[in-house]
């Protein structure tokens, strides 16, 4: 459900007596979205707020607050029925997310003290800039469907083409993946000792 239709509906709701949480549980929709629309001045104070703030700093702190509240993809395949929005699968979990928020540890400066500006795909070895976060993403080491946490410790940068390859695979499956990949194209797979992966085996 879209901003504009759900602007209505929340209006409505609240003219019926409804409390922002009712508003928040009968909608699926977030506590910002229902402050948004019902605080007078919010949506001015929105913009300004935004403009104020640079692009790539935008992109950061979008992408760590993402990273500290995923939503598992593998719910559509365990349970297909009945199909669910984002918006509804960002509802199922929001409790969740609001409790992880209270704990969180780490901002991205946090993330950026530890990357510096220059680092590598965690997965691909392919250089990477902190101000070009475009080129990269955040992956969760042990996947949030297979029992990851999100803390700083579980999160690792890499880019975009290799997380969305990852998807919910633990590193080892990846590797795995990928050497059935290179095998059936044809080639051989040779890793020298003293390898970045040396403790796995291909």
């Amino acid at each position: 459900m879209r901003k504009s239709t759900l602007a209505p509906k929340i209006k409505e709701l609240r003219n019926k007596g409804y409390s922002y949480r009712d508003i928040e549980n009968a909608l699926g929709c977030s506590r910002s979205i229902v402050c948004y629309h019902l605080t007078p001045g919010q949506k001015q104070k929105t913009k300004e707020r935004r403009k104020k703030v640079p692009y790539n700093t935008y992109l950061h702190v979008k992408r760590t607050s993402h990273f500290q509240n995923p939503i598992v993809r593998t719910q559509a395949k365990l349970n297909p029925k009945p199909i669910l929005t984002q918006r509804q699968v960002s509802k199922a979990i929001s409790d969740k997310a609001y409790r992880f928020q209270k704990d969180a540890k780490f901002t991205h400066k946090d993330i950026h003290a530890k990357y510096g500006d220059h680092f590598q795909c965690a997965l691909t070895g392919r250089p990477l800039s902190w101000n070009n976060p475009q080129e990269y993403e955040y992956d969760h080491i042990l996947p949030v469907a297979r029992g990851g946490n999100n803390t700083i410790e579980n999160l690792q940068i890499v880019c975009a083409d290799a997380n969305r390859a990852k998807s919910d695979l633990t590193e080892d499956e990846f590797l795995d993946l990928c050497k059935e990949v290179v095998l059936h194209a044809g080639y051989k797979i040779w890793k020298p000792s003293g390898s970045y992966h040396s403790n796995k085996h291909l």
